[in-house]
C-alpha cells in the first residue's frame, strides 16, 4: 500500500466521525513531563510539534468506506501514526476533543499505548536495544498461524548497515533488519544501535542476535506448534558486508569476498581483472584458507549458514548504486574521450527521458528526470534506466561499442532480476556479464574494473543459489531505512524515539478482510463496449487490481499489457454476470527491438506500432502480465513489467 493511500485512509477513518460536528471547539496546551533517557526508561520525551496537512492533491476519496468498522480510539490512533502526529500535539488535541467525547483519554501516550518501560544498554561504544526475531515478527506469524505446518522452517533473511541521521553530527544508527520470506513483504527491526560510529566490537553487537538464532535454529514452540527459523541470506553492501564478516576491506588486496584473486593497485584504485579467479567457498571461509582475507572471527560463523553462500552481492548497491552510476559518470565526466557524449547528445537523451515520463506506469516510485540532475537519481531511478528506458533513450545515441557493451549489462540483469528468465537462462546470463566486464576494461581501461565491476561475475551465481535479483535486494531495507529516520523528531535520543515510534506502529488496528487478488475499481459510463455485449447488462470499471499490479484505461502509462501473443492496450474494463471482461486493441505490428546480444523477442520486448481499429474483448480468467510502453520515433518499444513499486 502505497503513502497517499495510507494519509486517504486515515484522514477518511477520522472524518467518519467529525464530518457532522457542528460545535467550535476549544484550545488547551498541555505541558507534558521531559525526563532524560535512562537504562530503563518510564517516560517519553517531549518531542517537538509537527503541523500536519493534506495537500489538494491527496483530497480522501468518498467512495472509500473504510474506517466504518472502527472505533473513534482507533480512527485517531491510527491518524496519528500515519501522519506522524507528535505527542505533544495529539495531546492537545484530545484536550480540545474530549469537551464533546469525554470517553478519549488525557493523554497521547495513552491514546498510542506507547511503550513506557524498555531497557537500553551501553555496548560497543554506544546505546543498543534488542527487540528480538520473534517478538519483531510475532504479529505476523500470528495471522498466518492456522496455514502453517508443524514442524514448518520459516526462511529469516537479515540486513545489516549504518544509517547516519543528521548532516551536522556523526550519531547514526547500525540497525539490523529481518524479514521472513513468505510471511512478510516488510522488514522488521531485530537489533538497534546508536553511536558516533559503528559499533566497536562486533561481539557486542552480535551477541544478542546470534544467541537467539542458535535456538530458533533447534526448533521453537508457538502456539502448539514445533518450527524452526534459518538464516537463508545476509543482505549487506560492502563495506557492511565486510564488516560483520570480519574479512578486508573490498578495497583490499583480498577484498573480493567471492574469489580468491589479488587485487592490482592500478592508477589510485584497487581493481579485480580477472573473470575466472577461484571461487571461495564456506569450508574454506570456515578454515580460514586465505589468511589475507580475514580480519577476525565473525560471531555469525557459529549459527551455521555459509558464511559466502548466505552472503549474495546486493545488486541495488553493486549494480543500481554502482555500475550504472559509473557508466553515466564514464560517458559525461570521467571516461576516455571516445566514449564521451557531448552537451548536445545529453539534451537529447534528456529529452527523451523527461518525453517519456507519461508513459512510465504508477508502479515506479519515481518517474524520469533528465541526466543533468543524474547525480542526486536514486537505486530505483538507475534500475530504471538500466532496465526500461535506458536501452530505448540511448539507442542510436551512443557508439555501437558504447552501446552494445551497455546493453549487455542491461540484457544480463533483466534476465537475471525476471522470476522465469532465472530460472533458466542465468548461465547465459553469466556469459554476458564476464563479455561486460571484459570489454568494458577494453573500452573504458583496466582501472574502472573495481570491485563493483569486478562483482557482476558472480551474481549470476547467487541467482542460481537463492532466486532472481528482487529476492536478494537492498530495497526493502533500503526503504524502511528511508521510513525510519523519519521516526526521529528531535536530535535528543534518538534512539528512545524509535522504540516509541515502533511500539504504536505495532498497535495500529488493521483491516482483516481478506483482500481478493483481482478487484475492480472506479464505475464509469463512457468507455467502448463491444457490439457482442451492447445487449448485456454491463458495468463499466476505470482500473482493474491484481495480484499488486493496478492496470488503468485512461493513463496511457498502466494501460498496456500481454493478452496471448499480442502486445495490447486496454480499452475498457467490463463486469457482467460476476464475470470480469478486458476490451483492448492490439499491436498490428511486432518485431524485435535489438538484435544483440540476443534477439528481444526472447525477453518479451518487442518494438510496436499500428494499432489495430478492431475492438476485442476476453474475460480474464488469469493474471495478466502488465508492460511498460516507452515512445521510440514514432513506434513504442514495449516492455515486461518485472517489479511493483517498493
Amino acid at each position: 500500500m502505497d503513502r497517499r493511500t495510507l494519509r486517504r485512509r486515515a484522514v477518511k477513518r477520522v472524518n467518519a466521525f467529525f464530518y457532522n460536528e457542528e460545535e467550535d471547539t476549544l484550545a488547551c496546551n498541555p505541558d507534558p513531563t521531559h525526563v532524560n533517557c535512562g537504562d530503563v526508561v518510564e517516560n517519553p520525551i517531549q518531542e517537538d510539534h509537527r503541523q500536519i496537512c493534506v495537500s489538494d492533491d491527496e483530497s480522501v476519496d468518498e467512495e472509500d468506506s473504510i474506517g466504518s468498522y472502527m472505533s473513534l480510539d482507533e480512527a485517531l490512533s491510527d491518524w496519528a501514526v500515519h501522519f506522524k502526529v507528535s505527542l505533544v500535539a495529539l495531546t492537545a488535541l484530545l484536550a480540545i476533543l474530549r469537551v464533546h467525547h469525554p470517553s478519549l483519554p488525557k493523554d497521547a501516550r495513552t491514546l498510542l499505548r506507547t511503550t513506557t518501560s524498555y531497557t537500553i544498554q551501553d555496548l560497543a561504544g554506544g546505546t543498543y536495544h534488542y527487540f528480538g526475531i520473534l517478538k519483531a515478527f510475532e504479529k505476523s506469524l500470528i495471522k498466518i498461524w492456522s496455514r502453517i505446518p508443524d514442524r514448518h522452517v520459516f526462511r529469516l533473511q537479515l540486513n545489516v548497515d549504518g544509517l547516519p541521521l543528521f548532516k551536522s553530527s556523526p550519531v547514526q544508527f547500525w540497525p539490523i533488519l529481518g524479514l521472513i520470506h513468505g510471511v512478510v513483504r516488510k522488514p522488521a527491526v531485530i537489533a538497534l544501535f546508536c553511536g558516533n560510529s559503528k559499533p566497536n566490537s562486533l561481539t557486542e553487537y552480535l551477541g544478542d542476535l546470534v544467541g537467539e538464532l542458535q535456538q530458533l535454529s533447534k526448533g521453537f514452540v508457538f502456539h502448539g506448534k514445533v518450527c524452526y527459523m534459518k538464516v537463508t541470506s545476509v543482505i549487506c553492501d560492502a563495506p557492511a558486508r565486510a564488516y560483520i564478516k570480519g574479512t578486508k576491506s573490498h578495497t583490499g588486496y583480498s577484498g573480493c569476498d567471492k574469489c580468491s584473486q589479488t587485487g592490482i593497485y592500478f592508477k589510485n584504485r584497487m581493481t579485480f581483472p580477472e573473470v575466472a579467479s577461484q571461487c571461495r567457498t564456506d569450508q574454506s571461509f570456515a578454515l580460514m584458507s586465505d589468511e589475507d582475507h580475514h580480519v577476525s572471527m565473525s560471531p555469525l560463523s557459529y549459527v551455521g549458514f555459509g558464511m559466502v553462500s548466505c552472503f549474495p552481492h546486493d545488486y541495488m548497491h553493486l549494480v543500481c548504486l554502482g555500475v550504472v552510476r559509473r557508466l553515466l559518470d564514464l560517458w559525461f565526466a570521467a571516461g576516455p574521450l571516445s566514449c564521451r557524449l557531448s552537451s548536445h547528445q545529453m539534451q537529447q537523451i534528456s529529452r527523451k527521458l523527461i518525453g517519456s515520463r507519461q508513459y512510465v506506469p504508477m508502479d515506479f516510485a519515481r518517474k524520469p528526470r533528465g541526466l543533468s540532475e543524474r547525480l542526486r537519481w536514486k537505486a530505483t531511478e538507475l534500475r530504471q534506466f538500466l532496465l526500461y528506458t535506458g536501452p530505448v533513450t540511448l539507442h542510436n545515441m551512443l557508439s555501437s561499442p558504447v552501446y552494445n557493451n551497455f546493453m549487455l549489462l542491461s540484457v544480463a540483469i533483466f534476465i537475471l532480476a525476471s522470476p522465469s528468465l532465472s530460472a533458466t537462462f542465468h548461465d547465459f546470463a553469466h556469459q554476458l556479464l564476464v563479455s561486460f566486464v571484459i570489454h568494458f576494461s577494453e573500452l573504458y581501461g583496466p582501472e574502472f574494473v573495481t570491485y563493483n565491476v569486478h562483482g557482476l561475475t558472480h551474481l549470476s551465481e547467487d541467482v542460481k543459489h537463492h532466486g532472481h535479483l528482487d529476492l536478494i535486494s537492498g530495497f526493502p531495507f533500503e526503504d524502511y531505512l528511508g521510513r525510519m529516520k523519519k521516526m526521529i523528531r528531535t536530535p535528543h535520543h534518538p534512539l528512545a524515539q524509535v522504540i516509541r515510534r515502533i511500539s504504536e506502529m505495532d498497535h495500529l488496528v488493521e483491516n482483516e478482510t481478506l483482500q481478493e487478488k483481482r478487484q475492480l475499481l472506479k464505475e464509469h459510463d463512457h468507455g467502448p463496449i463491444p457490439s457482442s455485449m451492447v445487449d448485456c447488462e454491463v458495468v463499466q470499471f476505470e482500473e482493474l487490481v491484481t495480484d499488486g499490479t493496478i492496470i488503468k484505461v485512461s493513463r496511457d502509462g498502466d494501460c498496456c499489457v500481454k493478452i496471448g501473443n499480442h502486445i495490447a492496450v486496454i480499452e475498457n474494463l467490463l463486469q457482467c454476470q460476476g464475470k470480469t471482461y478486458v476490451v483492448f486493441r492490439e499491436y498490428q505490428l511486432m518485431q524485435p527491438f535489438f538484435e544483440y546480444p540476443l534477439n528481444s523477442q526472447e525477453l518479451g520486448i518487442y518494438l510496436v506500432g499500428n494499432i489495430s481499429p478492431q475492438l476485442k474483448v476476453i474475460e480474464i480468467h488469469r493474471h495478466i502480465e502488465k508492460y511498460v510502453r516507452l515512445p521510440h520515433n514514432d513506434k513504442f518499444v514495449a516492455v515486461p513489467l518485472l517489479h511493483t513499486k517498493q
